[in-house]
């Protein structure tokens, strides 16, 4: 794994857990409640999250195991892709959605699901899906859906504790003011602390493009990652499950917004160096896109494709 990669991670992770056991400790420190329970009770939950939140995207997604017999060039290239990088064999499955797209998930690297949409099979070609397939690999190699599973449990625990605190009647009104004085507290928390996992989830995107690009044409991955977020922004049935959003290769839910500035540079795929310029000229003048990219779970699509672009040129 990247040594910056594993930097940032465990930053964040300090972070995360240190706001989440600070507002801890003053729900403790109110309703007179042992701060081992507080933390344990934390704990649990964020066990919780990453023992069942696979099984809650099965459930979600509508997959399939894909069998050994189905694909086979599906099955070969991840097979040579994880054996040329020694990454875990992961499962494959299949989603039965139009809109094109891929995500891994699971407990452990060694555990790992690796799903592809039929709208993805659908629209790319070979060498892009495998392109694709490189990329989502990255994902199970640098272990950051693991993670991912897990901080995204953080800012749900704050969000309910504000819940929990502020339209909760008190006992008194001395613990009672002091508890909205935490809640209020808890939902900056929240705040804060959704904006690291989303921050964490972008940079990951960034590693896992790099990782796809190096092992594969990056030029190819950057045809695919156009085709998909135009393909999301124009799906009818582009599944805007939160569960997932952090976990696919292109975010079905700002897609639309993305694309609809430039269908006519995205409508035959043809990455040219004048289109890019066009699009990164357009970020570059509109500055509500850059702000709203914090709260966005992917980097916006024309960033990606620059550095993809960048490697291209690095790698000839």
């Amino acid at each position: 794994m990247p040594a910056k990669l594993v930097l940032t991670m465990s930053i964040t992770l300090f972070l995360l857990f240190g706001f989440l056991f600070a507002i801890l400790a003053a729900v403790g420190y109110y309703f007179e409640i042992s701060g081992y329970l507080i933390v344990a009770a934390a704990g649990f939950l964020v066990f919780l999250q990453w023992l069942i939140g696979p099984s809650i995207i099965r459930w979600t997604t509508n997959m399939r195991p894909l069998e050994k017999n189905e694909y086979q060039w599906l099955w070969h290239t991840v097979e040579e892709i994880c054996k040329k990088t020694k990454t875990p064999m992961p499962r494959l499955a299949l989603a039965r959605v139009g809109a094109p797209n891929a995500f891994v998930f699971g407990r452990t690297p060694g555990s790992a699901t690796l799903t592809v949409t039929q709208g993805l099979l659908n629209t790319l070609t070979k060498d892009e899906v495998k392109a694709v397939i490189s990329h989502e690999v990255g994902h199970i190699k640098h272990k950051d859906m693991v993670v991912m599973t897990i901080v995204s449990a953080i800012p749900i625990i704050t969000y309910f504790i504000a819940r929990f605190l502020i339209f909760t009647p008190s006992r008194s009104d001395r613990k009672g003011g002091g508890a909205v004085l935490v809640g209020i507290a808890a939902f900056i928390i929240y705040f804060i602390t959704n904006l690291l996992v989303l921050a964490l989830s972008r940079l990951r995107e960034y590693y896992a493009d790099d990782f796809g690009g190096r092992n594969f044409r990056p030029k190819l991955l950057a045809s695919a990652l156009a085709k998909i977020t135009y393909g999301l922004s124009m799906a009818s049935d582009k599944h805007e499950n939160s569960a997932v959003r952090s976990f696919y290769i292109s975010d079905p839910i700002s897609a639309g917004h993305e694309i609809s500035h430039f269908k006519e540079e995205y409508s035959d795929f043809d990455l040219t160096e004048s289109e890019l310029k066009k699009a990164i000229e357009w970020e570059k003048k509109n500055p509500w896109v850059r702000f709203s990219e914090i709260f966005r779970t992917h980097p916006l699509t024309f960033k990606r494709i620059k550095a993809l672009q960048n490697l291209e040129k690095m790698s000839k």
